[in-house]
């Protein structure tokens, strides 16, 4: 019975992504229906006869057929319909704007269509289909935390690891997991023997193996790992506190051979391909785009400074630390280089750790605080970012010399992605905050969490930041 309910929730994960599918296409066909029925009520005008499946069936088709496709990129069926409800409604709000970003652009290839109505009829249908999609899933997650009443009806596992590691780690689980789970037995290090744990397997029809310890407890617990993994059983190793909470397994193979990698940095998949071509396009048309910026800022610096150079290059960390040559343009007197040593002498450093900033820097010249206001100045990081030595969300990267200067090992984890242009440090702190550990916790936070959406977000944060000149000196 235990293992039949176990299987009623897998099937419940597993098929959300067709009921999904299934609730889109309704959706699709009643919106027309239900446009025409709310349009007098808010200022529409009816079209009666209008069906958007008849109308555009191919591209509707293909719209409602990505539907699961971009709900697992947003992470809706990471956790099998047990995440917390504020997640799932993030989730659907990505969802949400993909769609629209998905629909403004192909509505701006193909021009005005024959419908003008075609618009609300389309809102009205993603609006429908995320009211849809958030009570499937509400549904879906009473379901699965309701069918776990009584023991026959629970998870059973088995425990693994010292009696200290296995009492703390177990009771931190969430409670969700606590309350779906029977506790068959422990598997304790240096203690239990293989037939103590094989009986415990076969009595109570062990499910899954809890390794509490972190990966330092494998080898103590090998056997209830082996026995676990000879029987199908899947083993769950549970992190220690001080180890990264952003630590990712995935298996590659090496021809014959199959390598475990634990990874901290965001793994490689279709999304990362799509964040590196998307840099690329959007470097090259944002370059075009500024161009007349391009133009005021050559000749302000032209005007300012005429002895030095339009653009300024400087040796900067990127991807593990590799340096490469940093565009940026020039807004301080060609001399500054060398007077770097003098300035710190006289005026002080206004961060802690190995960064410099002064505000008001004699070094710089008035032209050039403007443009370091108006970030003007990294408009030809773009080149970078074409090149692929920087992306346009990521760590910003620092000179090099400031890196060799990092005070904690740990620091070198924000060079495990490509530098970019903005990132929580630019949109929320830039020089308004002196902690060199503040920023290297905001470019950790950025490389533990990162998703597309992630990106998109700070994106869009960066406008008004950069309109209003937060924290720019």
């Amino acid at each position: 019975m235990r293992a039949r309910m176990t299987r009623n929730r897998s099937i419940l994960s597993r098929i959300s992504p067709l009921v999904d599918l299934a609730l889109s296409l309704c959706c699709a066909y009643i919106a027309p229906e239900l446009t025409n029925w709310i349009s007098p009520f808010i200022g529409w005008q009816a079209q009666k006869g209008f069906n958007l499946i008849t109308t555009t069936p191919f591209v509707v088709g293909v719209a409602v057929a990505a539907v699961p496709v971009v709900l697992r990129l947003v992470g809706f069926y990471h956790r099998g319909n047990l995440q917390r409800t504020a997640s799932a409604v993030r989730q659907l709000f990505a969802f949400f704007v993909y769609y629209l970003c998905a629909i403004a652009i192909y509505q701006a290839t193909r021009g005005q269509g024959d419908y003008y109505y075609i618009n609300h009829t389309i809102l009205v249908c993603l609006i429908t289909i995320l009211l849809a999609l958030f009570l499937r899933f509400h549904l879906f997650r009473w379901l699965q935390l309701h069918t776990t009443n009584g023991r026959n009806h629970l998870r059973s596992v088995l425990l693994a690891g010292s009696q200290e590691d296995i009492d703390n780690g177990w009771n931190q689980l969430p409670q969700h997991w606590l309350r779906s789970a029977h506790v068959a037995g422990r598997a304790i290090a240096g203690e239990s023997t293989e037939q103590d744990i094989q009986r415990i397997i076969e009595e109570n029809h062990v499910e899954q193996l809890f390794l509490f310890g972190g990966l330092d407890a494998y080898e103590a617990n090998k056997t209830a790992v082996s026995l676990c993994e000879l029987q199908g059983i899947d083993v769950y190793i549970i992190l220690r506190d001080d180890h990264s909470i952003s630590l990712r397994a995935n298996i590659a193979e090496i021809d014959d051979s199959k390598a475990l990698i634990l990874s901290s940095t965001p793994v490689y998949s279709w999304a990362r391909l799509f964040k590196s071509v998307m840099d690329r396009v959007l470097a090259f048309f944002a370059i075009i785009g500024t161009s007349p910026l391009w133009l005021i800022a050559a000749i302000g610096i032209r005007i300012s400074d005429p002895n030095g150079p339009i653009f300024y290059r400087q040796m900067r960390s990127g991807l593990h630390g590799k340096p490469f040559a940093m565009w940026k343009f020039r807004s301080m007197y060609a001399d500054a280089d060398k007077r770097l040593d003098e300035i710190k002498a006289k005026y002080g450093n206004e961060m802690d750790g190995p960064i410099f900033k002064l505000t008001n820097d004699p070094r710089i010249f008035k032209f050039g605080h403007f443009i370091r206001k108006t970030s003007i100045d990294e408009l030809p990081q773009l080149i970078n970012i074409l090149m692929g030595e920087m992306s346009i969300v990521g760590p910003r990267p620092l000179p090099t010399y400031e890196t060799n200067q990092f005070p904690d090992i740990w620091n070198r984890r924000r060079l495990s992605v490509k530098p970019g242009l903005t990132c929580y440090w630019q949109v929320e702190d830039r020089s308004d905050n002196t902690e060199f550990s503040t920023m290297v916790n905001k470019d950790l936070k950025y490389i533990d969490n990162w998703s597309l959406w992630v990106d998109c977000m700070l994106v869009l944060r960066t406008i008004p930041a950069v309109l209003f000149g937060k924290g720019a000196k």
